[in-house]
């Protein structure tokens, strides 16, 4: 009976003692002070959190997002086959603008602009004629006939005959290729990993921090616990067979 109780004590106080000392990695989150005087100290974690964002920076950007690595990776022909397909979508989905409504939702913008370049051809070509005409004049005849303009315009002008979506998509793949080979190292190089990682530890809260900790490390941190029970129960049974030796 003696052996049960004791291997019984050692295991809890095993498991009571890793437990705690789990917490204590991070508990307290801040120092205990009493006039001044530290009374209990802040947990390991909390108070190494900028050596830790330090270090796991460094491990971030040396190992697991090496620069040359990603610079491989963007010039794969699988990648630039995505990026391709991506541009190849994006403007198949355009739809060619009406250039009727446009002008119509415009009036006062494309009355400027067809003012402006009346104003100039006039002054270079005809300047005799700026004793009569002006900016004025011209942007009010531009507005007063915008809707025959704008209908006008769209029988003249028919913009798919003038914009080749092909072309447009092989140029914009081939400019988004050469980017990339030619741009990636600056653009890894600017993104600063290892800074963007290390703010990002150094402003976890404490309690985000444990969690975090907590969600990738629980089976372990149970495992230590159980060894710390069965570790005591162990010690409780070679105390027990010592006390009985003594007898």
């Amino acid at each position: 009976m003696i052996y049960l109780i004791s291997s019984l004590i050692g295991a809890i106080i095993g498991y009571v003692t890793n437990f705690i000392a789990i917490k204590m990695l991070f508990r307290p989150y801040k120092a205990k002070k009493i006039a001044g005087i530290t009374i209990i100290p802040q947990g390991i974690i909390p108070k190494e959190k900028s050596n830790l964002a330090k270090n796991v920076a460094n491990l971030v950007e040396t190992h697991l997002l090496d620069k040359e690595e990603i610079h491989k990776l963007l010039n794969t022909k699988e990648f630039q086959e995505e990026i391709k397909k991506l541009i190849s979508s994006k403007i198949d989905e355009f739809d060619m603008p009406n250039i009727t409504e446009f002008i119509k939702a415009n009036p006062t913008k494309v009355a400027t602009n067809i003012s402006d370049f009346v104003m100039e051809m006039i002054k270079t070509k005809f300047p005799f004629a700026m004793a009569i005409l002006n900016e004025e004049m011209i942007q009010s005849m531009v507005l007063e006939n915008i809707d025959k303009l704008a209908e006008k315009v769209n029988n003249i002008v028919d913009l798919d005959k003038f914009v080749d979506k092909e072309k447009i998509k092989q140029n914009l793949q081939n400019e988004a290729i050469n980017f990339l080979e030619n741009e990636s190292y600056k653009i890894i190089e600017n993104l600063k990993v290892g800074e963007l990682v290390e703010n990002k530890v150094n402003n976890f809260d404490e309690r985000q921090l444990e969690s975090m900790l907590f969600s990738l490390m629980e089976k372990h941190f149970k495992f230590i616990n159980f060894a710390g029970a069965f570790l005591g129960a162990i010690i409780g049974l070679i105390q027990a067979f010592i006390m009985m030796q003594m007898k």
